[in-house]
């Protein structure tokens, strides 16, 4: 038998610190991925709520020019209340709250996705609450981000 003194080769020490260096970095990548994905989500729900809006304010604008009163929505409030039990948890958010209890109830529209088609916005599975004359759009379907932000806008805080 021969016995070779000088032996080359990886030890296993190095092996474990390499292995150990690429589970950190996949941890890292990985981390960074689901980070990208959930701001990427938040922005497309901010990005529908924003083209609701200016859908609902593009509309306004069209039938007040031809003096029409033709809005697409399933349901029409009549109070405040009806508003605050739609929009469930939102309600606790103070700013909508005061915006909805100081503007009159029966501008507002509940537009499910077929209305929503009405006002040429597609391929969305989210239903709103919106206010055409003042250019209110609130979620209903995803009411919060994942960072536990409110879902809506509005164009201007009180009724003319």
């Amino acid at each position: 038998m021969i016995k070779i003194e000088n032996e080359k080769g990886i030890t296993l020490i190095a092996l474990a610190i390499t292995i150990i260096v690429l589970l950190i970095l996949a941890s890292i990548t990985v981390y960074t991925g689901k980070e990208s994905i959930t701001e990427s989500k938040t922005n497309i729900l901010l990005s529908e709520v924003q083209m609701v809006q200016h859908a609902a304010l593009e509309r306004y604008t069209k039938e007040e020019t031809f003096s029409n009163d033709n809005y697409p929505g399933t349901k029409k409030y009549t109070t405040a209340q009806e508003i605050l039990n739609d929009i469930g948890e939102l309600k606790n958010d103070q700013k909508l709250n005061d915006i909805i209890t100081n503007t009159t109830a029966q501008n507002y529209y509940y537009l499910t996705p077929e209305d929503l088609e009405d006002l040429s916005i597609t391929n969305t599975e989210n239903s709103y609450i919106i206010n055409y004359k003042l250019g209110i759009a609130i979620n209903v379907t995803k009411p919060y981000t994942q960072e536990g932000d409110p879902v809506y806008v509005y164009a201007k805080d009180r009724d003319d």
